[in-house]
């Protein structure tokens, strides 16, 4: 009999085969197109490619294309932008867009691009679709809209007038993510001006590494009973034989590690934490790696929604084991932090208690706001998980801190209404991936019964640094977005000492760094700087909900 890993890896190699096949298969299925239909309602006007292209290298507006511009009315401004998308570049293989969009995320990209791009006669071509996109991709130049639109067939049209509203409602989002986060500002000033005067200019500053030393580890664990191998980096301080060491669990985000948070570990790890990071299999960064290699067709696993809260509570088991024969017995495993970013944000909030509400989830799968929340391509998947689902929730946590987390629509109001702990809960207004006017602003009302809850948001802060992310996308977002970016280490300035302080009061029972923790203490960080922050506690929650429903209805009337 064939070696199981020989086996795996014969499969593995059957798979990647297939799925070059494939994206061969749809890259040549299409014929490139020499122009396009556009259609307002009953009126109908075909564009020459070449004119998009003439106009793409020279400004110039042919007649058949000025027929839709006369329509459309662009400003000189949008047609700049239209000009520079046209012809911009995205960097992306071929055959991992063929991968991508067969997944169930890549699906519902589609069907969301078939109701602006159809087959004649309104029926969707989602095939098609696929087919053009992943051939533009191939292209010589990659992938650009010229490019994806001249191999569209001829039987395809563009819908102008569901375009037009989806332009409306992305600058109205764009416009309501301003006003909440003047909302934010004024709520975090006003609670900052009514506080005596503190001169934190005397106070330490937690982002900078503590006194304590500390030693890395890491430990591979097999959780049989889910048949489960990880390991998890652990951040031990080095404290006295007498002294209690507060513990801290943390989840990576989707497609990442635990050690892309080193500086996070060692930094808690210094202020006297002992920091475990367990690695997630089915949606870590050799998850991802499968997945560009062909050698699995999702994302990440169904299961990570069971499976990453449970990575947290078989750690902390380990941690009882662990306690009394190498840590002995200092480690206060009955007050634990559950901390995470993005995916990991959703991991903490369900070993902290909130439970999914897959009817509420199905009913923003089902919204057309949704497609300008990345988040929800990830969340929506849950509606497939076999039901019951099981207890998430970890007795021995206390106390949540998540960046970016995923968390609204899966959880929804009554979900989060099951966190009883403190919560705090960190945001960007740069985030593309986690929109915080979809998954934080939307959501941290509804930790109702959380005794004590923040909400940090940090201007020009996105999912991850916009920097690391290529030239693609920084040229994307300083050229076609014309975003400023705040410099490298904003986000821990701000960050680092809301992290520290919360784990030091709400863990480590040290009172005296709640003042860090005062929406005036940031703002005192923000006064030298071009991106502020803004801190609110859920005493201003219900003005955050008002703000907050002006801007659905006013999404709602367009």
């Amino acid at each position: 009999m064939m070696p199981r890993w020989k086996l795996q890896k014969k499969l593995k190699t059957l798979l990647f085969i297939s799925s070059l096949l494939l994206g061969t298969t749809l890259t040549f299925k299409v014929t490139a197109a020499e122009e396009i239909t556009f259609y307002y309602g009953s009126f109908a006007q075909t564009v020459d490619v070449e004119s998009l292209k003439i106009f793409a290298e020279n400004g110039t507006v042919n007649p058949d294309l000025r027929t839709i511009f006369n329509i459309v009315k662009p400003n000189e401004v949008v047609k700049n932008k239209f000009q520079q998308a046209l012809v911009t570049p995205i960097d992306i293989n071929a055959s991992l867009l063929s991968r991508l969009l067969n997944t169930d995320e890549g699906d519902r990209i589609l069907s969301e691009l078939s109701t602006l791009i159809e087959m004649q006669g309104g029926t969707s071509g989602k095939s098609v679709l696929r087919g053009s996109m992943i051939q533009a991709a191939a292209s010589d130049d990659g992938f650009t809209i010229l490019n994806f639109l001249q191999t569209l067939p001829r039987n395809m049209q563009i819908n102008v007038r569901e375009t037009l509203r989806w332009a409306q409602q992305a600058s109205f989002l764009v416009k309501a993510t301003e006003n909440l986060v003047k909302t934010t500002e004024n709520l975090a000033l006003k609670v900052s001006d009514s506080q005596p005067i503190t001169d934190f200019s005397q106070l330490a500053n937690l982002g900078e590494t503590g006194s304590v030393s500390f030693v890395r580890d890491r430990w591979n664990l097999t959780d049989n009973e889910r048949k489960r191998r990880f390991y998890v980096e652990v951040y031990r301080p080095q404290l006295s034989a007498s002294e209690e060491i507060p513990v801290i669990v943390f989840s990576h985000g989707l497609g990442e590690r635990p050690e892309t948070y080193q500086k996070m570990g060692e930094l808690l790890a210094s202020h006297g934490f002992l920091v475990v990071m367990p690695q997630h299999p089915g949606s870590d960064t050799e998850y991802k790696k499968d997945l560009a290699e062909g050698f699995t067709r999702n994302i990440f696993s169904l299961n990570e929604f069971i499976n990453r809260p449970l990575d947290l509570s078989y750690t902390l088991d380990e941690l009882e084991k662990r306690n009394e024969t190498e840590f002995d017995g200092q480690l206060n495993l009955e007050k634990v932090g559950a901390f995470g970013h993005s995916f990991g944000g959703y991991t903490a909030l369900a070993v902290a208690g909130a439970t999914l509400d897959l009817q509420h989830l199905q009913k923003d799968c089902d919204s057309s706001a949704s497609r300008f929340n990345q988040a929800i391509l990830l969340q929506c998947r849950a509606l497939k998980l076999q039901q019951p689902i099981p207890k998430l929730k970890d007795e021995r946590i206390s106390a949540v801190l998540v960046y970016n987390p995923v968390n609204a629509s899966i959880f929804g109001p009554e979900g989060l209404a099951n966190v009883k702990v403190p919560v705090f809960v960190g945001a960007g207004t740069y985030d593309l991936t986690t929109p915080f006017v979809f998954e934080q602003v939307r959501s941290f009302p509804w930790l109702v019964n959380a005794p004590e809850s923040y909400l940090l948001i940090q201007q020009g802060d996105s999912h991850v640094p916009l920097a690391k992310l290529g030239a693609g996308s920084y040229f994307t977002a300083t050229s076609l977005l014309k975003l400023t970016l705040p410099h490298d280490q904003l986000r821990h300035y701000y960050a680092a000492p809301s992290i520290v302080a919360f784990a030091q009061v709400y863990l480590a029972d040290q009172e005296n760094y709640r003042v860090y923790l005062h929406p005036s203490y940031i703002t005192y960080l923000s006064e030298q700087e071009e991106f502020k922050a803004f801190l609110i506690t859920e005493e201003s929650a219900p003005s955050l909900v008002e703000s907050f429903q002006q801007q659905v209805e006013g999404f709602r009337n367009l």
